[in-house]
């Protein structure tokens, strides 16, 4: 980026900082919903919810070829993809560093009408995305019998997850950019793009998983490895296939060969937003992964972590909507701002949560009256495990509107740059209530794993209310970025 972009970037954080000038008299209050606010909202959510609808399936496929591997190995199966899950989760996190950035500047900057800015950033996100992906391959890879002893898992589920792993790395960054690709799409305001390409991705991923655990369509047998290997060849497809789309100039940004060289003031930008994220993120997998490690080594069988895992797979269908609607109060919050219009951005950040946590509401009433349909679907052969997964989501139902609020407002203050505050909030509560909490009733109260899912909700019900407070106490408009 050269000097005139960089005083148009400077141009644009005094504009968003400024404070709204006064007028002689207030303005009339705006109508419930702001004419073509709604289409906005919704343009911006439906193709990130059909995304996340194939990346739902992506994984209820996996968990369900897993389960339906011959019974004396099938726990161990399902655990160990649970526990790659988590790794894959821990991935997405750290790239979500640069993600997070991209999409709150590359979205100030086309509110603001700076297409040379939006490009740039986009251009290092990418470069950072390639640099982290070869980094995070080669951690793993090398240190693949570490991670996995350090994930508690047991004799068949630790050869599985680590054959798993291995095959993973190779993947790794291909996977990075299609992640960072994405970001910036959405930043643009273009949720389209990035859901029909993930789409496809995810369509390759269920076939060549299938049909490589199977050994369909003539392609060789490999049983639990082919689950590992439909995964790999998709990552492969979807890292290629987005950075073409930004290199043709899909989606309102271009990606040119230039961008890709350092440019460390726009660097500092990006970090300067997505580092808060990117720890937060960190921290919160610590906990969550810890929490994992207690629940593999609960019992030898592996029918704890077989139905815990599970029951995260079905309650992930609740908050794909509440993920939609998060990334659509973000770019709607970051676009809004580069407009000087903050009364916009907060009604966007409402409505979105009106749709989303209304969706999440619904999702909750349907675990609470048919959580054990759902888990003899997922677990034909399986009672015992899908009896205890019945009753995970039983707990979890009672809680999906304080769910959805902490995914949505997080969604918008991120938008609006606020990644700090919504940084301090996620650890706080993460560490001092659900790890916290797990630790204490399964050490020192001796509970299981129903006792577990109780304290996990009743923590995503106050970090719901916690950021909410945080949304409506405003100080959101006046960030820098």
């Amino acid at each position: 980026m050269d000097r005139v972009e960089e005083t148009a970037a400077k141009a644009v954080t005094m504009e968003a900082a400024a404070p709204p000038r006064e007028t002689a008299s207030p303005p009339p209050s705006p109508p419930p919903v702001m004419p073509g606010l709604l289409r906005v909202v919704l343009a911006l959510a439906l193709p990130a919810l059909a995304e996340q609808i194939f990346n739902f399936l992506v994984g209820l496929n996996d968990t369900w070829l897993a389960n339906n591997l011959p019974k004396d190995i099938a726990p161990s199966a399902t655990a160990a993809v649970g526990t790659i899950s988590y790794l894959l989760w821990f991935i997405g996190l750290i790239v979500g560093a640069v993600g997070t950035g991209s999409t709150a500047l590359i979205s100030r900057a086309k509110g603001a009408r700076h297409k040379r800015i939006a490009n740039s950033v986009c251009g290092q996100s990418v470069a950072a995305a390639l640099v982290l992906g070869i980094a995070i391959a080669i951690l793993l890879y090398v240190w693949a019998s570490f991670w996995i002893r350090v994930t508690g898992l047991k004799a068949e589920a630790a050869m599985f997850a680590l054959s798993y792993l291995r095959m993973l790395a190779w993947s790794l960054p291909f996977l990075t950019v299609m992640f960072v690709a994405n970001a910036c799409l959405r930043g643009a305001g273009d949720t389209l793009t990035p859901a029909i390409s993930m789409i496809a991705v995810n369509l390759i991923n269920m076939a060549f998983s299938f049909g490589l655990t199977y050994g369909w369509w003539g392609l060789p047998r490999m049983g639990f490895n082919g689950i590992a290997a439909g995964t790999v060849i998709a990552y492969i497809v979807g890292g290629l296939l987005q950075f073409a789309v930004l290199i043709s100039g899909r989606g309102g940004l271009r990606l040119h060969w230039h961008r890709l060289r350092p440019h460390w003031h726009t660097l500092k930008r990006i970090f300067r937003i997505g580092v808060p994220a990117g720890v937060e993120g960190l921290l919160i997998w610590v906990a969550q992964f810890t929490i994992v490690i207690v629940i593999n080594e609960m019992d030898k069988s592996n029918v704890v972590a077989a139905a815990h895992l599970n029951a995260v797979k079905i309650e992930a269908f609740s908050y794909l909507p509440g993920w939609a609607f998060a990334t659509a109060a973000a770019t709607l919050v970051g676009q809004s701002l580069g407009m000087k219009d903050p009364r916009r951005a907060k009604r966007g950040a409402y409505l979105s949560y009106a749709l989303g946590g209304g969706i999440m509401t619904i999702c909750g009433v349907l675990f609470i009256l048919f959580g054990r349909h759902f888990a003899d679907w997922m677990l034909p052969n399986q009672p015992a495990v899908a009896a205890l997964t019945a009753r995970c989501l039983f707990i979890t139902g009672f809680i999906q509107a304080g769910f959805a609020a902490s995914m949505i407002f997080s969604g918008a203050l991120r938008g609006a740059g606020d990644t700090f505050v919504v940084m301090n909030i996620n650890i706080l509560s993460t560490i001092c209530l659900r790890l916290a909490g797990v630790l204490f009733v399964v050490f020192v109260l001796g509970r299981g794993l129903t006792t577990i899912w109780i304290v996990l909700a009743s923590e995503l019900f106050v970090r719901g209310v916690l950021v909410w407070l945080r949304f409506e106490q405003g100080g959101w408009r006046q960030i820098e970025v």
